[in-house]
């Protein structure tokens, strides 16, 4: 299972590695969840949420405080919010394993690119 450690070690390797991932924040910890940010610029970054004991993942890439694309694990199940109808919730039939986190980022880097994002 996806551990706290599994994130905040991806996390690191993604500001380590991913050009475009500015700074990372912990926003929240508790015993069994972790909150994080990884920021493109400062309106502009990916909220990632853990919740270890039910599985849950949640990555979100959120521009101006709202969500404009994002991939959720709920109950060993993913699904798709898409970048043009990002309230939409589609069943992703193919995870993100083993590296969610990188998997989702490497997604981001399309998007960046392909909606002139930067």
């Amino acid at each position: 299972m996806y551990s706290r450690a599994d994130l905040v070690s991806e996390a690191q390797e993604a500001l380590d590695s991913v050009w475009f991932v500015q700074r990372l924040e912990e926003i929240e910890r508790t015993d069994i969840t972790l909150s994080l940010r990884l920021y493109v610029r400062p309106d502009l970054f990916v909220q990632v949420f853990l919740g270890e004991q039910s599985g849950s993942l949640y990555l979100a890439l959120i521009e101006s405080g709202r969500r404009i694309f994002g991939i959720d694990r709920e109950t060993g199940e993913w699904h798709l919010h898409p970048y043009d109808a990002p309230t939409e919730h589609k069943v992703l039939l193919k995870g993100l394993e083993p590296k969610p986190l990188l998997k989702f980022l490497a997604q981001i880097e399309n998007l960046l690119l392909e909606y002139h994002l930067l």
